[in-house]
């Protein structure tokens, strides 16, 4: 035992340092990768879908219309929002219990989901029976057999309008009620990465705000993305309404006369009566203008009495560059 050599504290911990070390280096953590698909890039702006849009605001017209036949002190239904998000978002703010009523669009081989905010279909329900525009506690509830009842009637309103909307205006196949699902889970059919166009309705009730979400999946859209994102002027009451409202807006139309330059002390002096003399003679043109832009160019003279312009040439028009 005497003869036997123990290390220093100092070599211990070298030695445990270098075994750490060593353990370190030789596990090694996998990387994951997977390849890189540049076709998730492209996304349909719903801001430039104009077709998308104008369908919307007639479906909320038309539908608000017979809904107050059936919620009398129904206030509003106006359009909150539009924006892209993945779907498994959507999902997460979908509360339950939940009222989806899923949408079959035929044409276009997909699907679309329409979600009524649960606490506005409580205060719906307190409505028709009489009760204040608020929602009753629903912690653990599950639809009653009434209130069901009441969701389809208001679910069947709603689709109505909006294939009639839809068609008219899209103009790609019919949009066919599949059934209530309640589970908000079972939307995620393809990934949770999947890319959704959520349109947020607000309803008003009585001072009472609710929510409805119809949420159209990218890829139901995507065969018709280019259509949605034009409007057809050319055709139908679209152009004749347009045109007609244009024609009716009121222009500011003035003859300016030749451009007089004069004095500070010289206008001071200025009294009733006085004379300006013009530089230019009476026969020679002036230039009209429309709202502040000149457009033609004419002589002043008399019509029927009266001070007028005559009309002799029509001016170019030369686009102002901002520097």
């Amino acid at each position: 035992m005497a003869g036997e050599e123990f290390l220093s504290q100092e070599e211990i911990d070298m030695l445990l340092q270098s075994l750490g070390k060593e353990e370190a280096e030789e596990v090694k953590p996998q990387v994951e990768y997977k390849p890189f698909d540049i076709g998730e890039l492209e996304r349909i702006s719903p801001t430039r879908l104009i077709k998308l849009e104008q369908m919307i605001n007639r479906w909320i017209a038309s539908a608000t219309t017979e809904l107050r036949g059936m919620i009398f002190n129904l206030d509003t239904i106006s359009l909150a929002d539009i924006k892209t998000e993945k779907i498994s978002d959507f999902v997460l703010k979908i509360p339950l219990p939940a009222a989806i009523a899923i949408l079959n669009a035929e044409a276009l081989g997909g699907r679309m989901y329409l979600v009524m905010d649960t606490r506005l279909i409580y205060t719906i329900v307190s409505v028709i029976f009489g009760g204040p525009a608020q929602p009753y506690k629903v912690e653990g509830k599950s639809f009653t057999k009434v209130e069901l009842r009441i969701i389809r009637n208001f679910l069947d309103i709603l689709i109505k309008h909006l294939n009639s909307a839809w068609q008219e205006v899209v103009k790609e196949g019919e949009i066919v009620f599949a059934g209530i699902e309640e589970n908000p889970r079972r939307l995620i059919t393809v990934s949770r990465n999947e890319i959704v166009i959520v349109i947020t309705l607000t309803v008003e009730i009585e001072g009472f705000k609710g929510s409805i979400y119809f949420a159209i999946p990218m890829k139901t859209l995507e065969p018709i993305k280019d259509a949605l994102r034009t409007v057809d002027t050319e055709e139908g009451d679209f152009r004749n309404l347009v045109m007609s409202n244009l024609m009716s807006v009121p222009v500011k139309v003035e003859a300016v006369l030749p451009i007089l330059n004069m004095k500070v002390k010289e206008v001071l002096e200025l009294k009733e009566g006085d004379f300006i003399p013009l530089d230019r003679k009476a026969t020679e043109e002036v230039v009209l203008k429309v709202s502040g832009m000149p457009v033609f160019k004419g002589v002043l003279g008399e019509s029927s009495g009266r001070k007028a312009v005559k009309i002799e040439e029509i001016v170019e028009f030369v686009p102002r560059v901002w520097e």
